[in-house]
């Protein structure tokens, strides 16, 4: 009998409506029926319903009835044509739609006619004319930050919104007159999502009266386009430029002082890498170069700057080593993992001050030698993976070696404790905080360096000796197992 009475209470719940009671907070309701519509639109103050993915036609000419100053459906990424034209009847002051990504001609002709505010931030296209004007025609700024496309016409319209315009994402420019908008008031436009721009428009944006143009995503301009960009007074940002050939350009960017960033370039000319080399800022970075001629390394080697960065190549010939030893700033080849002897000789009488090879894997002891007596490197060797005793004797003397090797993660060779006493006798510094395979002479004759850091005893893999010799138990000296205990409780704190 009491199962009965409930069920008979849960019909009568559904029958008066209880089926269409609203959850405690609508943002994050999904769906609505027509019945929880009306409910929602009799509300005098803002609707938020940020989390509704679904809406009917039905729905939406209810919620448009809504008298609130906000009407927020934000969790929308569709809109029907029909919805549309609902929703525009609107009479609230703004209505949100910011995760409706494409529109179709029928929808925004119709989000066009609402009265009020109108915002689209997640909108990728926008060809319809007559929504870009009524987007420009709202009063402050306009975000349309996930915009990648528009049309000719609709951004000539956008071009006359009075307020910060800001179109972060949006990858071609061809239209003057939107181009000019974005610069005419904005100290630091944002264009970073810019890669194409038309003659036109490279000519608006040379007019910007900043002091920084930021084309960094730009990945190719036409002459007229570099002509017109080299008419501009400020610092002009082209790091994602593929190809330069304009001699007026690349003197611009050379004469613009601070840093030149030209990351993008695979090639350069013999004849651009002279005019660049003219920069007398501070660096110079042209580290999407894989390779370089001889001659376009004694062009570069004219520099003028304070530092000339190459980190890209990652080969270079003996040739183009010695071109390069002539520059007299700081010179930075991150990327290259291997050298000659010969070009390592000639690097290290490089005449600036800073002379970076911190790619090596490895390094034989002339080369070592030849380091060790360069007043230019800076005494950097991250990525050496192993080395010789010899290579090792000659590092020790090193005064600029900095004295850590943290790719070494074996001294596992057949030398290996010849390795490790001539790195002990460093006077400086030694780290080898990877170290992971060594055997108990090995691990002898490098703990002979008392100061040696290295991972705890506990963690290395203590293997026998490479060089066929007996192999005998390791015993931790005192002293070592104090500090390594010191080291873990130092680990276990943190």
């Amino acid at each position: 009998m009491r199962n009965a009475t409930v069920l008979s209470a849960a019909v009568l719940c559904i029958v008066a409506g209880c089926a269409d009671q609203l959850p405690h907070d609508t943002s994050t309701t999904k769906s609505l029926t027509v019945n929880q519509a009306k409910i929602l639109s009799q509300r005098q103050d803002d609707l938020f319903l940020g989390s509704l993915t679904t809406l009917s036609d039905d729905v939406a000419k209810v919620l448009s009835q809504h008298k609130g100053y906000y009407l927020v459906l934000d969790g929308l990424t569709t809109v029907s044509d029909e919805a549309a034209r609902a929703l525009a009847k609107h009479r609230g002051f703004c209505l949100s739609l910011n995760s409706v990504s494409t529109l179709s001609d029928g929808a925004a002709k119709a989000l066009a006619e609402h009265n009020g505010r109108v915002s689209l931030n997640g909108l990728t296209i926008l060809t319809h004319v007559d929504l870009a004007t009524k987007l420009a025609q709202q009063n402050g700024p306009l975000c349309l930050p996930k915009l990648t496309t528009i049309s000719e016409d609709a951004a000539r319209a956008l071009a006359k919104h009075k307020g910060d315009l800001f179109l972060d994402a949006l990858t071609a420019l061809t239209s003057a007159e939107l181009a000019s908008r974005l610069v005419y008031d904005e100290r630091y436009p944002r264009l970073g999502g810019l890669t194409t721009i038309s003659d036109e428009a490279a000519k608006a944006l040379a007019q910007h009266r900043g002091q920084y143009l930021p084309l960094r995503g730009v990945t190719s301009l036409s002459d007229n386009a570099a002509m017109a960009l080299s008419q501009y007074r400020g610092y002009l940002d082209l790091n994602g430029l593929t190809a330069l050939t304009s001699g007026e350009l690349a003197t611009k960017l050379a004469y613009q002082g601070h840093n030149v960033h030209l990351n993008g370039l695979t090639t350069l000319s013999d004849e651009i890498a002279q005019l660049l080399s003219q920069h007398h800022g501070e660096n110079l970075e042209l580290d999407g170069l894989t390779t370089l001629p001889v001659d376009t390394a004694k062009a570069l080697a004219q520099h003028l700057g304070r530092s000339l960065s190459l980190n890209g190549l990652t080969t270079l010939t003996t040739e183009s080593a010695q071109a390069l030893a002539q520059h007299k700033g700081d010179l930075s080849l991150g990327g290259l993992t291997t050298l000659s002897d010969e070009s390592i000789k000639s690097l290290s009488q490089h005449k600036g001050h800073n002379l970076s090879l911190v790619g090596l894997t490895a390094l034989s002891a002339d080369a070592a030698k030849a380091l060790a007596g360069s007043k230019a490197w800076n005494g950097r060797l991250p990525q050496l993976a192993m080395l010789s005793a010899d290579t090792a004797r000659a590092l020790t003397t090193a005064a600029k070696w900095d004295g850590r090797l943290p790719n070494l993660t074996g001294l596992d060779t057949a030398d290996s404790v010849a390795v490790a006493q001539a790195l002990a006798t460093r006077k400086g510094p030694l780290s080898l905080p990877s170290l992971k395979k060594i055997s108990p002479k090995t691990l002898t004759a490098l703990i002979g360096k008392r100061d040696v850091e290295i991972p705890l005893i506990e963690t290395l893999d203590i293997i026998p000796e490479p060089d066929g010799s007996a192999t005998e138990d390791f015993v931790i000296p005192e002293w070592l197992e104090d500090r390594q205990k010191q080291k873990s409780g130092v680990q276990a704190a943190e």
